[in-house]
């Protein structure tokens, strides 16, 4: 804590004010007519405004200094220029250009880039793509994105995939802050669909990498949601508002929200709500309505930013998200349940981010970030013909800091580096009715209840550029305590720690292409529901394991990246090695084998695979108003320990979309599929979400079309047109049939 306050004085002691400006219009290339609202920011600095209605704006940058703009808007092609002051520059905008290694990433270094600059191999859902698609839930915003394959166990869940891992093995990120907590369990969860997504602007899936910026879990890479923030205007303060509506037929969906907003110089600030009522899936071929899957959701945001002496800038965020009876399907269906379902489900996470800018090379932007989070989860079941019924809850409370610095040491030289820590507290408790007699027993739930985790992590990581090579590397350490009291099973401690770290070559052969050559590590540390889980799961009862390890693991990959404006194309083929990974073995519990008829089972660091995979996506624009994208994802998982399938391993899945925009206009017709998967572990045989002999193969095809004017947009889809029956492997719930939806969003 002394260093950080040391660091921020020094900050104080180098602040600069910003006097010259910079006064522009901007335009779009085809009708040389101004655009509004274009986003305009200067790169590592809290500055930036948006256009006005005119295609206006102003900006006060550093004196002297050359600077680095970020220009993007909804439907254009984002742009990197250079500026130094006192100029009046006209920047034009492409509309409905390639999107693919042009848009701003974050993620992979805590630092804007262009995802064709990062070494990483980057999937990026952008705010069009929200737009144009209108997802339902934040799992179905990733469906056919490059490298992630989307399983669904219910419909109020959604649990991403990367490079065959998923659950504690894939990190969730919201704004940068873990989602991740001490009881995300092993294999899909559901706290991915806890993200309101109309609260959304865009998603960065970094796949493969994220152990060394983000610590813990990132075994298959990380997934950041990044919510939208209101900009400044460079013009006279304003309100504003907007809102949406969608329908879905078949009474699968009726969801609004209403957002207002104000804006000034120096503090904007911007709030909505929405209501959702998702009906029942209605599901293609014959299969008709599955229930009970449907759910009703609420929740509300708010965000603000406030500016101040030109380089401090603080950011503050509170969201709150509730679901009501969300149904398990499958266990309704196949796992002789009468009541199954997720009763309440809240996540609220508020934080609050302070950002110096300085001319100092050192410490060239500082960022701390202070949040609090907690998650609550209440379980009920009943069993057919019995008149048990059970309610368990955990509740969830993390609190958590991190500091980051960013330094550009030269020309050559730049660096980011910091800590972080979270502190995880965990509440679990159960309550059995007996329904004839109205006898309740309270007990432990699923965990002890006042179990902890503790996280803290210390990173850097260094990018030097030389002529046409540029060499990323850089080194995490990570140390846990991980306590435990349960009356039975005894109190256990647990101090695991990790050393991990990575390294990138790339090779610019032009400005707009480059060759990818990397080697990394990762780690996911034991957590409260590895050792203290005490419970049923999908295939049987899971007992505690008091004496785990961090699973591992090392990757390398080689890849290629092109961006042209009429071509872009990303292709990576990686191999990953796990060693002492956290699996499920065969146990007993009072030297029983069985508890109420359920196999036993208890974690050990047991099992060592090997994933290989290759992932290619590119786009093709044959003009201005047609566009080819596609992509293709193919693994192939190991059980070294027995020479079997992995677990959970995606079949070969991809897209093809022809896209067309002009003006105000937007079509696609979008094709999805998947082979069979028919490579299965004896999990997957097990699983009752997995047909015998393996999931079929299929493909879909959707259409959308979306028209705007003014202030008013309309998009409307029709998905699986030749309403054909499938389900995503793994999945406890079918993919919808054939059906259409419908949104509205205005402005005013």
């Amino acid at each position: 804590m002394k260093k950080i306050v040391l660091i921020i004085i020094a900050a104080f002691s180098t602040m600069q004010l910003f006097s010259q400006p910079v006064e522009g219009i901007i335009l779009n290339t085809e009708t040389n007519t101004p655009i509004a609202n274009v986003n305009i920011s200067v790169k590592n600095s809290p500055l930036g405004t948006v256009s006005d209605q005119n295609g206006h704006f102003s900006l006060a940058l550093p004196e002297g200094q050359n600077t680095t703009l970020y220009i993007s808007c909804v439907g254009y092609e984002t742009q990197e220029i250079g500026v130094t002051g006192n100029k009046n520059i006209t920047i034009q905008l492409h509309p409905g250009s390639i999107q693919l290694n042009r848009s701003i990433v974050v993620t992979a270094s805590r630092n804007e880039l262009l995802s064709l600059q990062s070494p990483d191999a980057v999937s990026v859902i952008t705010n069009q793509e929200l737009k144009n698609n209108a997802p339902r839930s934040m799992a179905e915003a990733l469906i056919g994105a490059t490298g992630v394959w989307m399983q669904k166990t219910n419909h109020g869940g959604g649990s991403p995939f990367v490079r065959g891992l998923t659950g504690n093995q894939t990190l969730l990120l919201i704004d940068g802050i873990r989602l991740n907590n001490a009881t995300f369990r092993y294999g899909p969860n559901q706290y991915f669909n806890t993200i309101d997504v109309f609260s959304v602007d865009r998603v960065e899936v970094i796949r493969g990498k994220g152990s060394v910026m983000y610590g813990s879990d990132a075994l298959g890479g990380a997934i950041n949601v990044l919510t939208r923030t209101p900009q400044y205007t460079s013009g006279e303060s304003r309100f504003g508002g907007k809102g949406q509506v969608k329908y879905m037929n078949k009474g699968m969906e009726k969801s609004g929200t209403g957002e207002v907003s104000y804006a000034s110089k120096n503090f904007a600030i911007s709030g909505n709500a929405h209501y959702k009522d998702f009906g029942d899936i209605y599901a293609g071929g014959s299969l008709g309505y599955e229930r009970p899957s449907g759910y009703d959701e609420n929740g509300v945001n708010l965000k603000a930013k406030v500016r101040f002496a030109e380089s401090w800038q603080i950011t503050s965020a509170f969201q709150y998200l509730r679901q009501n009876n969300v149904g398990r399907y499958d266990q309704v269906a196949q796992r002789g349940y009468q009541i199954y379902k997720y009763d309440l489900q809240i996540h609220r996470l508020s934080y609050a981010k302070v950002e110096h800018y300085s001319e100092n090379k050192w410490i060239r932007k500082v960022k701390l970030t202070l949040s609090n989070q907690y998650s609550d989860e209440t379980r009920k079941k009943q069993k057919e013909n019995s008149t048990t019924y059970t309610l368990e809850n955990d509740a969830v409370k993390t609190n958590g800091i991190s500091f980051e610095n960013y330094s550009s040491i030269s020309k050559i030289w730049e660096a980011v580096s910091g800590a972080e820590f979270y502190s995880d507290n965990v509440n679990s408790g159960k309550t059995v009715t007996d329904l004839e007699t109205s006898d309740e027993i309270i007990s432990r739930g699923l965990y002890p209840d006042n179990s902890s985790m503790k996280n803290f992590g210390l990173f850097s990581q260094h990018t030097l550029k030389h002529n046409k090579l540029q060499v990323t590397f850089g080194g995490r350490f990570n140390t846990f305590q991980i306590r435990s009291t349960d009356d039975e099973f005894g109190k256990v401690t647990l101090t695991p720690s990790s050393l991990v770290g990575n390294i990138s070559f790339q090779y610019f052969t032009a400005p707009t292409q480059h060759f990818i050559l990397s080697a990394h590590s990762a780690f996911r540390a034991p957590n409260i529901n590895d050792i203290s889980s005490f419970g049923s799961f999908d295939y049987g009862i899971e007992i505690p394991s008091t004496d785990l390890s961090p699973e591992k693991s090392i990757t390398v990959e080689g890849g290629y990246k092109k961006s042209s404006e009429k071509f872009s194309m990303a292709a990576t083929a990686f191999n990953t090695c796990l060693k002492d990974q956290i699996v499920r073995i065969e146990s007993t519990y009072n030297g029983e084998e069985y508890i109420d008829g359920e196999r036993v089972y208890q974690k050990a660091n047991v099992a060592r695979s090997n994933i290989f995979g290759i992932e290619f996506e590119s786009g093709f624009q044959f003009n201005r108003q047609l566009t080819f994208v596609n992509n293709l994802t193919w693994l192939y998982g190991k059980n070294l320990e027995n020479d079997a399938p992995m677990r959970r391993i995606p079949p070969l899945n991809g897209k093809l979309a022809l896209q067309y925009s002009l003006s105000a206009i937007f079509g696609e017709a979008e094709f999805l599929f998947a082979a069979k998967q028919d490579r299965l572990s004896d999990g997957d045989i097990d699983d009752h979400r997995i047909p015998e002999g393996g999931t079929p193969g299929w493909n879909i095809l959707n259409l959308k079309a979306g028209y705007s004017w003014d202030k008013i947009s309309i998009n409307a889809g029709l998905q699986n047109l030749f309403n054909q029956a499938y389900r995503i492997h793994g999945s406890g719930v079918d993919g919808y049939g054939r059906s259409f939806w419908v949104t509205i969003q205005f402005e005013v």
